[in-house]
């Protein structure tokens, strides 16, 4: 009986694996290809699958039963995924895939001309006419008018159907399967809230007073992070990315041409990157809006760690290849594109000057902490878009935008431009909390290897510790390891 249990949990997870695999491959050419695909019909497919009663059953006798650490933890994942499949309506499924559509084929609008979205992420990173940033940071009136509605409805829809299973809140539940709940990720945004507060000040009051600003507008805030904690554009040509991260991969003693990760740089998509990993460890993929500059170079390092955290992925089963927490799966991303910012590599892959190495370094803190309060803002304010999602959502946005980043939008339409929470419901923390893990890992690294640029071991490390099992070990059993917490 035991045996069989098993055996079944493992048909479940090769099913699984195969639809995610045909999943993935849509979804590669939705964004790269800008093909009309059904990815709804994949989600449904996949959602059915999980919602099989044989799969819930299977799990809770592996759960009540007298099994091993491997099996039960497999269960646990599975069981995670159903109660969560279990909120996925059609209804929800099929609005979500339309405001997806809508965001890939919705182009910002600056001066009357449609632009590419990275375009408009350059802009507001490098420009130095603020009117411009301005208009840039106003330029998707298109995306609102679609959104608006849509946002408020599929807020509303994933409360309901999480309240219908019992849990207070869609938050509640998402947070669920990441062993947190609303009121520690509360605590741990006010923990970073106060540690980040005195460097987050510095940084915008050094901001206002290099750029004669007055005061920082939400136009404002990605130029001051870029010009102030980041080097000039000319010492990261785009030419030299990849073959930096190939170097880097050669000096910790493995190749990169070997692992075989797919790096299509030229994508036009409405993120700076994305990692497909289509089969666990055979068939992993990147995509990128690869530009000139430090900010692109770190994006390319983190779809990079994506892809190395799965291709040295051992374990066989479905649940342990992706069943890691999302920001434990983020942090290990974040791992590689730190390694940017680290001193060794500025000397090593830049003509910058000692002067300006320090520079750089020495303001990553204020880096840090802009990074983290960001997103803690628009984390917060989705739990409240959850709570009430036909109240004043503005209102919401501002609160928080003042509170963590020091401004207000000040603008009724604003909020529904936030589309990322819309895609990925109860994502944006993972950015948050990943920064806080990479920072824990590279001082371990460091205390066990002293530089971890070109120590082979700092590689193996990282394989052993994070990425060879899999999710076999929680989030909160990994960190300990590092004697870190959040």
């Amino acid at each position: 009986m035991a045996v069989e249990a098993v055996e079944k949990l493992g048909d479940i997870e090769d099913n699984l694996e195969e639809l995610s695999a045909a999943e993935g491959e849509d979804v590669f050419d939705l964004y790269y290809r800008h093909a009309d695909v059904d990815v709804a019909a994949h989600e449904k497919r996949r959602r059915d699958a999980l919602l099989a009663p044989e799969v819930a059953a299977t799990c809770e006798a592996i759960l009540s039963g007298d099994y091993g650490l491997v099996p039960k933890r497999r269960a646990k994942i599975i069981s995670d995924w159903v109660t969560q499949a279990r909120a996925e309506t059609d209804e929800i499924i099929d609005l979500k895939n339309e405001i997806q559509k809508i965001v890939i084929e919705t182009k910002p609008t600056l001066d009357g001309e449609e632009i590419p979205r990275h375009v408009k992420k350059e802009i507001l990173l490098k420009e130095r006419d603020r009117d411009r940033r301005r208009r840039a940071f106003d330029a998707e009136g298109k995306l609102r008018e679609e959104l608006a509605a849509r946002g408020r409805r599929l807020y509303r829809l994933r409360n309901e159907a999480a309240r219908a299973l019992g849990y207070d809140d869609y938050p509640t539940l998402a947070l669920a399967p990441e062993d947190l709940t609303v009121a520690e990720l509360k605590s741990i945004f006010e923990k970073y809230e106060r540690e980040t507060g005195g460097k987050y000040r510095e940084l915008v009051a050094e901001g206002i007073e290099r750029f004669k600003l007055g005061r920082l507008e939400p136009w404002d805030l990605n130029y001051v992070v870029e010009q102030l904690c980041s080097a000039d554009d000319k010492y990261f040509p785009k030419e030299a990315a990849l073959p930096s991260l190939a170097e880097v991969v050669k000096n910790l003693g493995r190749d990169v041409a070997s692992m075989d990760i797919q790096i299509r740089d030229d994508a036009d998509i409405p993120f700076g990157g994305l990692c497909f990993a289509i089969r666990i460890p055979d068939d992993i993929r990147i995509l990128l809006n690869l530009k000139d500059g430090m900010s692109d170079l770190r994006v390319l390092y983190h779809e990079f760690g994506h892809a190395v955290h799965r291709k040295f992925t051992t374990s066989k089963n479905f649940a342990l290849k992706t069943g890691d927490a999302g920001f434990f799966a983020e942090a290990m991303a974040d791992t590689w594109a730190l390694l940017v910012d680290r001193r060794e590599w500025l000397r090593a892959f830049t003509k910058m000057n000692e002067g300006e190495i320090a520079r750089v370094t020495d303001a990553s803190e204020k880096a840090f902490a802009a990074r983290v309060r960001r997103f803690i803002a628009i984390q917060s304010f989705e739990v409240d878009a959850y709570v009430d999602a036909e109240g004043d959502l503005a209102a919401a946005l501002d609160s928080y935008a003042e509170r963590f980043l020091g401004f207000r939008y000040d603008d009724a339409g604003r909020w529904s431009e936030q589309y990322f929470p819309l895609l990925y419901p109860m994502y944006s923390k993972n950015y948050a909390l990943a920064r806080v893990i990479q920072r824990a890992v590279h001082r371990h690294m460091e205390g066990e290897f002293g530089e971890p640029l070109g120590e082979p071991k700092a590689f193996e490390y990282l394989v052993d510790r994070f990425y060879a099992d899999g999710a076999l070990h929680t989030w909160r059993e990994k960190l300990a390891a590092v004697g870190a917490a959040l």
